[in-house]
């Protein structure tokens, strides 16, 4: 077990989920005795041993040493991180649990719009007696971000869990809290101010600095976690178009392709001979391309134009470029070299 990457991933909520179905999109399924379990196993890489967690847990674990990687998100990294700590940002956007956070009011305050309106607000509260009360799970964060707006006189109500009816039970007049679409801020009569979000976020993947430098075995199995990562991710956009051309030769074909930018490619298109049935006609070959799947019409568009025939589609479920750029991040971080 000592050589064993221990891998944290959220147990609970939609971090949770979508961090199991982010796992099986890249090919990495995580297979879990039951649902109740709190460790599991991943068959396509060796070495690795997931263990569930809370998602707020997961900071001081992988920084303790007791995880050697984990998945949270950037909003709670960043709240929780210290000055000086072991932590390493191993990935910084996996690209899903997408959210911000943000400063939001109750919708009465008509007059309240923008950062500028709410210091106003904090300033009459005061001329008052009174001071502004935000409720909030991140009081890091809101701290270090009303602070360096010049908002300096208010008082920070720690809590967890259904933060949008705080202003309505009383016990705080606003709050700093994850917003994705916004829907349940307007089911409580809460809305967002103007440049009042505190930090954009996402699922991150943190690692311990001393526990990947001090083993290449666990390295190893980060490094082909990685390799899947990435290139699913860079596969994503792309569409694989296949189709058949006639030509007098490989080259006659591309030069004609050439004058569609469309189907350039990510380096151009590849241009195989194919070997009809009719032995005597040996003019087909099959020309294939991967374009922007935004693209993918205007590309069809442009091999029709060019005289192909049988276009088919399909998607690339990864691209690996010369080297996984995560990892080689990952040494230059670890001050390592392999």
């Amino acid at each position: 077990m000592a050589e064993t990457l221990r891998l944290l991933v959220p147990s609970k909520g939609r971090i949770g989920e979508q961090t199991l179905e982010f796992f099986a999109k890249c090919g990495l399924d995580v297979v879990r005795p039951n649902s109740r379990a709190y460790e599991a196993t991943l068959p396509t890489v060796a070495n690795v041993a997931v263990l569930f967690q809370r998602a707020w847990q997961m900071v001081e674990q992988v920084r303790s040493g007791d995880a050697d990687a984990g998945i949270t998100g950037f909003d709670i990294l960043s709240e929780m991180r210290q000055e000086g700590d072991d932590l390493v940002v191993v990935a910084a956007d996996l690209g899903y649990s997408h959210g911000q956070l943000a400063i939001a009011v109750p919708e009465e305050w008509i007059d309240v719009r923008t950062l500028t309106d709410l210091a106003e607000v904090a300033l009459e509260f005061r001329e008052r007696g009174r001071v502004l009360r935000i409720a909030t799970t991140f009081p890091t964060l809101t701290r270090q971000f009303l602070f360096q707006q010049g908002i300096t006189y208010f008082q920070v109500v720690q809590a967890e869990g259904g933060l949008e009816a705080a202003p309505m039970l009383g016990y705080a007049d606003i709050i700093v809290d994850l917003v994705s679409t916004g829907a349940t801020l307007k089911d409580n009569r809460l809305k967002m101010i103007e440049h009042g979000v505190i930090l954009r976020t996402q699922a991150c993947l943190i690692g311990n600095r001393e526990r990947l430098r001090a083993s290449a075995t666990k390295r190893e199995a980060l490094r082909q976690i990685l390799e899947f990562v990435e290139a699913s991710q860079r596969a994503a956009p792309y569409s694989t178009l296949t189709a058949n051309m006639q030509g007098d030769s490989a080259e006659a074909i591309a030069t004609t392709l050439a004058a569609f930018p469309e189907v350039g490619g990510l380096l151009g298109p590849t241009i195989a001979r194919v070997f009809a049935r009719d032995e005597q006609d040996d003019s087909w070959f099959a020309v294939t391309v991967q374009v922007k799947s935004r693209d993918l019409l205007a590309a069809v568009a442009s091999l029709r134009q060019a005289g192909c025939v049988s276009v088919s589609v399909t998607s690339p479920h990864y691209i690996f470029a010369r080297e996984c750029t995560l990892y080689q991040d990952l040494l230059k971080t670890l001050k390592l070299a392999e």
